[in-house]
């Protein structure tokens, strides 16, 4: 597995609703985008994506695409 050189930073604001419903934002602190989420399983596919989305752009960028 490819080892990055930078670090992957987000903030999670979470809400906790009625029936325990877990809901909220992840923000990717280096590009300032913004995600919503509404369940944890939710949660994991957002930070999943971002991340995905990130590395692929500073692959491009390494290669001079």
């Amino acid at each position: 597995m490819e080892q990055l050189a930078f670090p992957f930073t987000f903030i999670v604001r979470l809400t906790l609703g009625d029936g325990g419903v877990l809901s909220g934002v992840v923000e990717r602190v280096r590009s300032g985008e913004k995600r919503r989420f509404d369940s944890v399983a939710a949660l994991a596919e957002v930070i999943a994506g971002m991340t995905e989305q990130e590395t692929k752009t500073m692959r491009q960028k390494k290669s001079g695409r």
